[in-house]
């Protein structure tokens, strides 16, 4: 077998046997905090690590799950002084796996990291990973890129002699899926290690947790409620793109002076908008958040739907499968018998030679950076429409309910809150910060416009401080950022 790998390219014959004793460097370190991260929101009880070396990265797991280390003798001497806790199984890897008892591996989260390449005949272990993702929520498995380790030009054998092959991105998901996975829902690129930080490092992520959803129901119902003021710019776009995505529309309009309530009632007459109100009963001077979530949740608790999104309506959320609907993955976290979701946050920014933003914000900004306040970490903003719930405690960031249970991956929201020079302006210095201040003193909230206040303007991002959008491009090199915010928060 060439394990798609060119025809060209130079498998190491004869390899050295690497030894992953502890050293000053952590490799495919995001990997273990992923598989930490998901164990711990899809209530797994055991880590099976495959070809766990000396089981160093497993302590981030601490005792409160059984660990399995899978590996050869020398290895699993090194795994027992670290992790002494752990059940170790000595197997020789280049003829698969042992056999794992069904009733472990449905509550097991599976790591394969930085092991495939070092086998002489990979097939037989890639075709028992296939069969274990059918069975465990979460089958993690990374290996070097060839292409960004060493070069596209690299035509083998591997730089490193413990290696005897190693793939590229395309190459090794087409191995994968002639093993036998037949979806890979998730790949990417992940950092190399904690201090080169080098997006070098394939990651696949399968498993009965992960698997893309299916074509939704029509019964089944979402809504999102949005709360609005002065955002008649950017309302139709995110009310069109609601509609597509199979998501029901219900507005509140905080007494709006720019056209947005005329045009909420225009969109409404189509179809777009399945309710439209004023809120509160009378045009009030002070920005009341706390109000308006509270009229949220009050609202959502009424509405006969199966689930509910707190939507701003200056926002994209995205699924965080390609090409599924909102719609259609809620209800495949709803299958999964999942209670709530939580989002990743991106800011998109206009560029200070970019002041004239025309409307269709998607297409016309094209530079974000990550949130990374605080609040961008927990923004828990869908729920299954069964209890009731408490939005106003936390700013609007977390749902919290009875019997709450959080799905692992995270979704995308994009958020386009300053759009050009004089929406930005005006809704900083006009709409926001002047009617602001009670709740800032008596909550502490709203301080995303503290450093404009200092300015004095907003002028606009300098493109070499932000991220270019690509929307392929960022769904496989920010895999892991995106759907757990790991490596985002310093």
């Amino acid at each position: 077998m060439n394990y798609f790998l060119p025809s060209t390219y130079r498998i190491r014959q004869n390899h050295d046997h690497y030894l992953d004793s502890p050293n000053h460097l952590t490799y495919q370190p995001h990997v273990y905090h992923l598989a930490c991260f998901l164990a711990e929101r899809c209530g797994a009880t055991s880590i099976i690590d495959i070809g766990c070396g000396s089981g160093e990265k497993l302590k981030v797991f601490g005792k409160d799950y059984e660990i399995i280390c899978i590996d050869y003798a020398p290895a699993l001497d090194l795994a027992r002084q670290s992790i002494p806790h752990a059940e170790f199984i000595e197997f020789d890897l280049e003829n698969g796996l042992p056999i794992i008892p069904s009733k472990i591996l449905e509550r097991s989260i599976v790591i394969c990291s930085d092991v495939i390449e070092h086998l002489r005949k990979p097939d037989q272990l890639m075709r028992a990973l296939a069969r274990l993702a059918e069975l465990v929520p979460y089958v993690l498995i990374s290996t070097p890129d060839r292409d960004r380790a060493r070069g596209w030009l690299d035509n083998g054998p591997p730089a490193n002699p413990a290696h005897t092959m190693e793939w590229n991105a395309s190459e090794f998901v087409r191995f994968m899926h002639d093993s036998g996975f037949e979806d890979i829902p998730f790949y990417g690129h992940t950092i190399n290690t904690d201090i080169h930080e080098l997006k070098s490092t394939i990651l696949t992520i399968a498993g009965t947790h992960a698997i893309s959803p299916v074509s939704g129901t029509q019964k089944f119902r979402v809504a999102a409620v949005i709360h609005t003021f002065n955002e008649s710019d950017i309302l139709s776009e995110v009310i069109e793109y609601l509609n597509l995505q199979g998501v029901e529309v219900h507005v509140f309009d905080n007494w709006s002076t720019d056209g947005s309530w005329e045009l909420i009632n225009k969109l409404g007459s189509l179809g777009k908008v399945q309710h439209a109100a004023r809120f509160p009963d009378k045009r009030i001077g002070e920005y009341q958040w706390k109000l308006q979530l509270e009229k949220t949740a009050e609202y959502s608790e009424k509405l006969n739907v199966d689930w509910v999104m707190h939507y701003d309506a200056d926002e994209i959320r995205c699924s965080p499968w390609s090409g599924i609907s909102l719609k259609d993955a809620i209800e495949h976290v709803d299958r999964l018998g999942y209670s709530a979701i939580d989002f990743t946050v991106i800011d998109f920014r206009f560029l200070t030679r970019q002041s004239k933003v025309s409307n269709n914000y998607q297409n016309n900004l094209n530079h974000f950076e990550f949130g990374r306040r605080p609040g961008h970490f927990k923004q828990i903003k869908a729920w299954k429409n069964m209890a009731k719930v408490d939005l106003a405690s936390s700013g609007g960031h977390d749902a919290v309910f009875h019997g709450r249970n959080i799905f692992p991956l995270k979704f995308l929201t994009k958020h386009y809150p300053l759009r050009n020079a004089l929406q930005a302006n005006r809704k900083v210095f006009h709409d926001r910060l002047p009617r602001m201040e009670a709740e800032r003193k008596a909550f502490g909230w709203h301080r995303q416009y503290d450093g404009f206040g200092e300015n004095g303007a907003v002028n606009g991002w300098d493109s070499h401080t932000l991220v270019p959008w690509h929307s392929t491009y960022f769904m496989s090199e920010f895999l892991v950022e995106r759907i757990s915010g790991i490596g985002l928060q310093n």
